[in-house]
């Protein structure tokens, strides 16, 4: 096998593959019995067609092609593993030349991880935010878990603000409805402001079984661009007005959450959970931050089939995030006046930005020779599997080589970043 190492622009190269005839015949056996599989012929079991017959039926060239199929992908996996060529992606193969008793040659062009120098990262300092809750945001916290334990009773009285109501409701803009402007059974405190302006308001002083008519107009940066702005016809029927009930902040209060005696020893578990939250949140800005300033120190040809990947992933993870919340990706983008292609272009500096700092983990890792032990990961393995003990196949999935290196990675990273905590990253005084 004679072999050429071409190198192209954006870290790829072209190979360009010559096997010898010798190499491709000893697969020429192999390649009669794949053809034979689906062949049929009287007097003979599919697979089990003598070779010679495989020829004479199919011709020379069928089978010299078959066994260059089979030969090809072998040669191409050499040629990586004796240039040490870190290849990333598919191929892209063209056989320029194949005919019985001739060598085959054939290019691939295919990209790589790409070599770059890192800068000296050790020097850049990065301060981290002092974190700090106030009083006053523990008040907050402890309000809502006041409200998320609320009671509520059924009156046969008219809604008042505070009240639970529970409508039907459907939406009409120029008399048609609006796609998915109706619900069922729609829970609804009056007051929390939670619908645009002035719909809670109308339902103020309705008993069960009401029914009103009433139009107001959206905010004019309303996120459906269709009916930003527009007057729509809101029609409602009341199912019940319920009474709600919130239970008095006391010691009492805190005893029925578990492990408290007291209201006091509740408020500083809150605080203490905060502090923790927004420390975590403070480091992982202060270590964004800095693998911001060593990616704009380094240069980094990227390869686009990483770009395009990162942009992949990041499309999916906006449907994710637009499905979870209700929405359709399509109503998404017309919202948007943009198409999938045109907002993958918008995307496209955060995704390369999102390479070139995997690049980056991925080099200090290398040159601060960090790696984890097999038994650290085999550990946070199992740990991650006993919180999916009731599914099995989650439990298979956690269990897999390829989660098992994506955990891998990982745990590299955060060894980096705890090594890089140490040079890099001071927190306020």
């Amino acid at each position: 096998m004679k072999v050429n190492v071409q190198k192209l622009p954006k870290s790829s190269v072209k190979i360009k593959i010559e096997v010898e005839p010798s190499e491709i015949e000893v697969k020429l056996d192999l390649a009669s019995k794949n053809i034979a599989k689906d062949m049929k012929m009287p007097g003979f079991r599919p697979g089990h067609i003598p070779a010679n017959i495989v020829k004479k039926e199919v011709g020379e060239m069928r089978v010299w092609q078959e066994a260059c199929a089979i030969v090809l992908p072998q040669m191409y996996a050499k040629a990586i593993i004796d240039n040490k060529l870190e290849a990333i992606g598919q191929p892209k193969v063209n056989v320029e030349k194949i005919a019985p008793n001739n060598p085959l040659v054939f290019t691939a062009e295919v990209a790589l991880l790409p070599e770059f120098k890192l800068p000296e990262y050790k020097n850049i300092k990065i301060k981290e935010k002092k974190v700090e809750v106030k009083d006053s945001e523990v008040d907050a916290a402890l309000k809502q878990l006041q409200t998320s334990r609320t009671h509520t009773y059924k009156v046969e009285r008219e809604a008042k603000k505070d009240d639970m109501v529970v409508v039907d409701f459907k939406t009409f803009l120029d008399n048609i409805p609006v796609d998915k402007g109706q619900s069922v059974d729609h829970p609804i405190v009056i007051g929390e402001g939670r619908f645009i302006p002035g719909f809670e308001d109308q339902l103020v002083g309705l008993k069960a079984n009401d029914k009103k008519e009433f139009k107001l107009n959206f905010p004019k940066d309303y996120h459906q661009k269709n009916l930003a702005g527009k007057e729509v016809e809101f029609k409602v029927e009341v199912k019940s007005v319920n009474e709600r009930h919130l239970p008095e902040l006391n010691d009492e209060f805190a005893k029925k959450l578990g492990k408290f005696q007291s209201m006091v020893e509740l408020k500083s578990e809150i605080k203490k959970n905060m502090e923790l939250e927004a420390k975590e949140k403070a480091r992982g800005s202060a270590e964004m931050e800095l693998m911001d300033k060593i990616a704009d120190k380094a240069s980094i040809e990227l390869p686009e089939v990483l770009v395009e990947s990162e942009l992949n992933k990041m499309l999916e993870e906006l449907k994710g995030m637009v499905q979870s919340s209700g929405g359709q990706f399509d109503q998404y983008l017309q919202s948007l006046k943009k198409t999938e292609e045109e907002l993958k272009k918008d995307l496209r500096e955060r995704a390369e930005k999102r390479v070139k700092i995997g690049l980056i983990l991925r080099e200090i890792t290398k040159q601060e020779k960090i790696a984890v032990d097999e038994k650290e990961l085999e550990h946070e393995i199992e740990h991650t599997a006993s919180h999916y003990q009731h599914d099995p196949k989650m439990v298979e999935k956690i269990k897999s080589e390829d989660y098992k290196e994506y955990a891998r990675g990982l745990m590299q990273n955060k060894k980096v970043f705890e090594m890089l905590r140490k040079t890099c990253i001071e927190e306020e005084k």
